[in-house]
Parts: structure tokens; sequence; C-alpha cells
């Protein structure tokens, strides 16, 4: 059976994927706390995607902000304002998102089908609350899988490398913009 891939609610499922983004996390970065990646207060306010197979083998987080109810992005926390960064996509007026916390076992990262299937999944669920335009974070080898993933999604895909965002990484991230989300779910649906 291929991997099932939804936005959950399940505690147990939850569980799993803090389980394996705190992994991940730790694995690629291991001089981060020993507790990175559990449950945060943020994903109270977000939505779990994750990737299933007999276990949670994926998963990634999404916050949302509208213009009615604003909500801190999750790279926002030390100080770094998106609207004040990226004035062009006029983000006090539409609702935006950021995907964050992704985390693929390695065991299924090979040839990054899934995952490819989870940023599918990821702008599937942001497009069925009026979403179009999404954020992320992350290191430069990753910029270039992120520009792969959105060719594949059929989405728009800028980079902004000169804006510096804080992390605990201890490393360089760029910051990437996923654009035109509803227009390529509305072409995968009239396909």
């Amino acid at each position: 059976m291929p991997i099932q891939y939804v936005a959950t609610t399940n505690l147990t499922l939850l569980a799993q994927y803090y389980e394996l983004r705190n992994r991940i996390y730790l694995r690629h970065y291991p001089h981060l706390p020993e507790d990175f990646g559990h449950e945060e207060a943020t994903d109270h306010v977000s939505d779990i995607v994750v990737g299933y197979d007999g276990c949670v083998v994926a998963g990634g987080r999404i916050t949302i902000s509208h213009p009615m109810r604003p909500q801190p992005m999750p790279m926002e926390e030390a100080g770094f304002s998106l609207i004040e960064a990226v004035p062009q996509f006029e983000l006090d007026t539409e609702p935006y998102a950021e995907f964050s916390r992704l985390a693929v076992d390695p065991s299924y990262a090979h040839g990054r089908r899934c995952s490819f299937a989870l940023i599918e999944e990821l702008v599937h669920t942001v497009t069925s609350q009026g979403v179009d335009l999404a954020f992320s974070i992350c290191p430069e080898p990753m910029v270039r899988h992120n520009s792969a993933n959105a060719r594949w999604c059929g989405v728009g895909f800028h980079t902004f490398a000169e804006i510096d965002i804080p992390t605990p990484f201890r490393i360089r991230f760029t910051l990437c913009a996923y654009t035109g989300l509803m227009s390529s779910q509305a072409t995968r649906l009239s396909a």
C-alpha cells in the first residue's frame, strides 16, 4: 500500500510525528536542545500533515495567518517580520502560510518521492483554506530540493537569499516562497 498523506489531529499520529521530527532535526543539528522538535505551542495553532505507512514516516506543519486573524509565523520567533521583509506580497491584506518542521524518515527519503508527496499534501491543505502563498526557510542544499518539489507541484518558487533570518540552527537559512498554490490545485483538479 502506498504512503497515505493526511492532515491529522489524531494524538497517536501527532506523537509519532513529533518523535520523528525530533530524531531528524537532532540528526542534522546535534547542537540543538535534546527536546527540539517535540510538541510545541505553535503546533496547537497549526495544521499537521503526516505521511503514514504503518506508522508516521513523514510530516510537516502549516501555520496560517489571515488579515483579520494575524498569526505569527514560526520563523518570526526571534523578532524577524515577514511583513517587513517582503512588502511586495502585501501580507497585511492577504492570507499566507508557513511550511515548517518538515521531516522524512531516512528510509523513505531515497528518490525524494516522499518529500514530493508531502509538499503536494501541504499545498492541498493550505489551498483548501483559501491560501495562495506559503513561505518556508531552509538551508542552501534544501533550496534546490524545494525548487524541484515546487516544479513537480506546479507552483511558483522564489528565494530571498539576501534576507537574514535568525534561527537556532547555526547555519544560514534561505527564505523561500511558494506562489500560485490555488491555481496549481485548480489545474490538477481539471486534469
